[in-house]
């Protein structure tokens, strides 16, 4: 590896913002320490041009790849097969970074070993660039900077996207590789190599910039039933990640994986709420809840939603109401 860091920037149509995110990667380190891969996923407007000035400004940082569109998978697939740094992060050109805590990263790279490093990062309002939330992986006892054994700590935490700077060692070796044309991908990011994490160790400082309220966002309620599919994908390719390890996985990162798996068929159960009440949409979740507490009832004890607790209680009579609510509060 000749870099710490490698940075992969997914940008697609982000003409708006893709300067604000660049611009913030530098002075965090130089051209020795960290690499920027922009990948330019088949934009149609001049995301492509803005960050052609950056790389011939900053030679040594930037790099920009242009390719026809295949989603967010397919550009960090490309990163990844890539990259040079010894880590390996990924930031949306719509989002950016803290630049001093980037630094304080990097700056730990340079001392640890850990093959995950997790750090702080903010939700920020996309109109007035106020925080809205800082998200933190605390528990009792955490020291900042040293390095812990995954399995120890992995019942406490759930690593992020944003959060996450994992050996790029991790996903080259082990061919770790997204889907692509296809939405909500980041659960494969972070699920994926957990059969190889062994160590982790935590930062402080919120390094990530988490633009909020933009209308293309995949939580967005049209988004959410747009994408529906791809969600059941994603949810297909994590179960068949826990099957096909689950007899060799340690109990620590069984148990995390089913944490994991709770969270996405929680989500994909508010996505068939999303849509207006009708029978086939509640046999939708009937069906699936059915299938989880036959098959995996790990995964479906671990289901802590207080609206779907509730829909079992009532032996899902009170979805349409459900359904309404959750109408109400996404859209």
């Amino acid at each position: 590896m000749e870099k710490l860091l490698t940075i992969l920037v997914a940008a697609y149509n982000v003409e708006k913002y893709i300067e604000e995110c660049l611009v913030s990667f530098i002075g965090a380190g130089s051209a020795g320490d960290i690499e920027v891969f922009i990948v330019n996923d088949g934009s149609t407007d001049n995301t492509a041009c803005i960050a052609a000035k950056y790389v011939k400004k900053y030679p040594g940082i930037f790099k920009l790849v242009n390719k026809e569109n295949g989603g967010h998978g397919s550009a960090v697939n490309s990163g990844i097969s890539e990259a040079k740094g010894k880590y390996f992060k990924t930031v949306d050109g719509d989002d950016w970074v803290d630049t001093a805590a980037l630094r304080e990263l990097i700056s730990f790279i340079k001392v640890t070993d850990a093959d995950v490093i997790s750090t702080d990062y903010r939700w920020v309002d996309d109109k007035t660039h106020k925080k809205i939330k800082e998200i933190k992986n605390e528990f009792e006892g955490l020291k900042y900077r040293k390095k812990y054994i995954f399995d120890s700590v992995c019942s406490e935490i759930y690593i992020n996207m944003h959060a996450m700077a994992i050996k790029t060692e991790i996903l080259q070796k082990n061919k770790i590789k997204l889907d692509t044309h296809c939405f909500y991908v980041d659960a494969e990011f972070v699920l994926l190599p957990v059969p190889y994490i062994n160590t982790i160790a935590f930062l402080p400082k919120p390094v990530y910039m988490y633009r909020l309220g933009l209308p293309t966002q995949s939580v967005a309620l049209l988004n959410m039933q747009k994408n529906c599919k791809d969600h059941e994908k994603v949810l297909r390719r994590v179960v068949h990640l826990y099957d096909g390890n689950k007899s060799i996985l340690s109990k620590p990162k069984k148990e995390y994986l089913e944490k994991s798996i709770a969270k996405l068929v929680t989500s994909q159960i508010k996505i068939y709420l999303s849509y207006p009440a009708n029978k086939e949409n509640k046999k939708k979740i009937i069906r699936m809840e059915n299938m989880v507490k036959k098959k995996y009832p790990q995964v479906y004890f671990k289901m802590a939603n207080k609206a779907i607790l509730i829909l079992r209680r009532s032996n899902y009579m009170l979805y349409g109401i459900a359904s309404a609510v959750l109408r109400i509060t996404v859209g």
